[in-house]
C-alpha cells in the first residue's frame, strides 16, 4: 500500500521529491481529493486545466482552485459541515466540477444526482441522504417541480444561472443565487477527511434495475485515476477531451481526475456531439479520448472528414465494437487500445487496459477477482460464470448502496462484491469481459448474450447503432428483437438481416423482430437506453 503514496507523490512534485514528502506535505497523512487539488494547483498554477467547449472559457489551476475554494467557504457559511451531503444537478460544466471539488475540500459529501431521472426516481436520489441544499441551475426548475412536494429534507436551491423560479413552484424552499454564496476569500481550507472517508455518492446507472446510490471514498476515485495514468503514460503534456456526465464514473475518475494528477489539461463538452467532435478534438489539441457506448461506430460511420487525420490524439480506449482495429487506425491516424479495460461504479478500476491485446485487461494487484458459477463454485480458468470481486486494499470499493440494505447485502456477500457481470479468466489472470447477466435472452432453453448479437449486427454495411432486448413470446421464454439506425438512404429489412446473421451467430441468437428507428435514444454515457426501448414493446 505504500506504493501508493509514493506514486502519487511522483505525478504531483516529480521523482527527485519523491521520497522527501508526501502529497499532503506531512509524513503519514493520507491524501484526500480536496488536497490532491490544492498540491496541484501549487504545482501548475498558470497552466490551463479545464475548458468548457460550448463557451471557450478556461481556467488554470490556480484559478479553478481559488474557485472552489470560494465555493467551499460559501457553503460553510450556509451551514455545510464535515460528512453533509450536499446535492448538484448540473450539466458537466465548470461550476459542477467546481462545486464538487469545493464539497471535497470542507470534507462534505457530493451526492451526484443525474439529470436525466424525472419522478419518483428524482426525488429518492435526493432523499436517499437527506440533503439540505441542491446546486442546479434553470434547465432542471421544471423536473423538480414535479417532485417538489416529495422532498422531505430539502431546503435551499443555489442556482447557478439567472433563473429566478417562481415561488409557487418551490414555496417551502429558500432560493439562493450563486454569486450571493460566494465567499469572499479564496485562501485554501484544511480539510483533514481521511481517504478512506466518503467523497461522492454515484448512481449506478440504472440499466439493470432501478439505480442505486454507492459511496465512493476519496482513495477508490484517486486509484481509479492512477490506473489511467499507468495504463497510458499519461503525463502533463495530455490532454483528455471528455462528453460525458460528470455525475458518472468515466468523466470524474477516468478522465478528469488522471489529468488533474499529472498536471494535464481536460476539455469537457455537455454531451457526445459527432458535429462537434472532431472540430474539438483539433481546436482543442486533445492528445487522448475514452468512448463509450457506441461512440467508436458513430465515428466509424460518419462521412470521412479533412480533420479525422490532422488532429493530435494518439489513442482512442473503451467500449468494444465490431470496428476493425487496423482499419480504424488507418483510417483516422491514431492508436485504438485493443484492451477495454474493467471497472464499475461499485468496484472502481478492477483491471488495466492493455493497448496489443483485447480483452478488459490486467486484473490489478490490489483486487481478488474470481468466477463463479450460480452455486457460488469458483469456476476454472476459461469458464465463464459471475465476476465477483474483493479488495486488497481498504477503501478502493463501495461499501453499500445507501439506504438499500437488502439491495447490499443481495451485492456483498461471502466476502465478494457480486458484480452481475459475465466474464471469464485466462491464464496469464487477463480478465474478459462477456455480457451483463442481465441482459441475457432465454430462446427456447438457451441463454444468449444481446452484447454478442449486437456485435454481429454492427458488421452488417447499413448499420449505425443498434441495440437488442427480450421481448416476452407469450411461453414465458423469450423473442430477440433488434433496434437500428442506419446510414443515409439506406434501408433494412428483417430477412435481410436474418439472412445476414445465419452464417455469424447461432440460429438461437438471430433476431425474430426488427425496428429500424430514425434516431436510437442513448444515456448520457453513450449506451444505447434500453429501459427505453423495452417501453416501446
Amino acid at each position: 500500500m505504500a506504493s501508493y503514496f509514493w506514486r502519487l507523490n511522483a505525478y504531483l512534485f516529480g521523482k527527485s521529491q519523491m521520497k522527501k514528502t508526501l502529497l499532503t506535505g506531512r509524513e503519514g497523512q493520507k491524501v484526500n481529493l480536496g488536497q490532491l487539488l490544492q498540491n496541484s494547483a501549487e504545482q501548475h498554477g498558470p497552466k490551463a486545466f479545464v475548458t468548457q467547449a460550448e463557451t471557450g472559457e478556461c481556467l488554470t489551476y490556480a484559478e479553478f482552485n481559488q474557485l472552489t475554494n470560494h465555493i467551499a467557504r460559501g457553503l460553510i457559511g450556509l451551514g455545510v459541515g464535515d460528512k453533509e451531503y450536499v446535492a448538484i444537478m448540473l450539466p458537466s460544466c465548470i461550476q459542477f466540477l467546481a462545486s464538487s471539488y469545493a464539497l471535497k475540500k470542507i470534507g462534505a459529501i457530493e451526492v451526484a444526482v443525474n439529470n436525466n431521472i424525472r419522478g419518483p426516481s428524482l426525488g429518492r436520489m435526493i432523499n436517499l441522504t437527506k440533503c439540505k441544499i441542491l446546486i442546479t441551475s434553470g434547465e432542471y426548475l421544471q423536473q423538480l417541480s414535479e417532485v417538489t412536494e416529495d422532498l422531505d429534507y430539502l431546503e435551499q436551491i443555489i442556482m447557478t444561472d439567472d433563473h429566478r423560479p417562481a415561488k409557487k413552484l418551490f414555496p417551502s424552499l429558500e432560493i439562493l443565487p450563486w454569486q450571493s454564496i460566494l465567499g469572499e476569500s479564496s485562501s485554501n481550507l484544511s480539510c483533514q477527511a481521511s481517504d478512506d472517508e466518503t467523497a461522492v455518492i454515484l448512481f449506478t446507472s440504472g440499466t439493470t434495475g432501478v439505480s442505486k446510490g454507492c459511496d465512493i471514498p476519496h482513495r477508490s476515485s484517486v486509484r481509479a485515476a492512477e490506473s489511467m495514468i499507468e495504463a497510458f503514460n499519461l503525463t502533463e503534456k495530455d490532454c483528455v477531451y471528455t462528453p460525458y456526465p460528470l455525475y458518472h464514473v468515466g468523466a470524474t475518475q477516468y478522465d478528469i481526475l488522471p489529468a488533474m494528477m499529472v498536471g494535464g489539461q481536460a476539455i469537457m463538452r455537455q454531451g457526445f456531439s459527432l458535429s462537434n467532435f472532431w472540430s474539438d478534438i483539433c481546436r482543442y489539441k486533445a492528445t487522448w479520448f475514452m468512448s463509450m457506448g457506441s461512440v467508436q461506430q458513430l465515428l466509424w460511420s460518419a462521412a470521412p472528414c479533412t480533420e479525422e487525420t490532422q488532429h493530435n490524439l494518439r489513442f482512442i480506449w473503451g467500449t468494444p465494437l465490431s470496428v476493425n482495429h487496423d482499419d480504424f487506425e488507418a483510417r483516422f491516424h491514431l492508436k485504438l487500445v485493443r484492451g477495454t479495460g474493467y471497472g464499475s461504479t461499485e468496484a472502481g478500476a478492477v483491471a488495466l487496459p492493455l493497448f496489443d491485446k483485447s480483452g478488459a485487461g490486467k486484473v490489478l494487484d490490489r483486487y481478488k477477482v474470481a468466477v463463479v458459477d450460480e452455486d457460488d463454485n469458483e469456476l476454472p480458468v476459461g469458464e465463464p460464470g459471475e465476476l465477483v470481486i474483493r479488495p486488497l486494499e481498504p477503501a478502493i470499493m463501495a461499501s453499500k448502496y445507501i439506504g438499500m440494505p437488502e439491495e447490499t447485502a443481495n451485492a456483498w456477500r461471502n466476502s465478494w462484491f457480486y458484480t452481475a457481470d459475465l466474464a471469464k479468466l485466462d491464464e496469464e489472470g487477463n480478465l474478459y469481459w462477456l455480457a451483463r447477466l442481465s441482459e441475457r435472452i432465454r430462446v427456447k432453453g438457451e441463454m444468449v448474450s444481446a452484447y454478442e448479437i449486437e456485435e454481429g449486427i454492427f458488421t452488417h454495411p447499413a448499420v449505425i447503432d443498434c441495440a437488442v432486448i427480450g421481448i416476452p413470446d407469450g411461453t414465458g421464454e423469450e423473442q430477440v428483437k433488434a433496434f437500428v439506425t442506419l446510414k443515409e438512404n439506406k434501408t433494412l429489412a428483417l430477412e435481410e438481416l436474418r439472412l445476414f446473421c445465419a452464417p455469424i451467430m447461432s440460429r438461437f441468437m438471430n433476431p425474430t423482430a426488427l425496428e429500424v428507428l430514425k434516431e436510437m435514444p442513448h444515456t448520457q454515457t453513450g449506451k444505447p437506453a434500453k429501459a427505453e426501448l423495452q417501453k416501446r414493446q
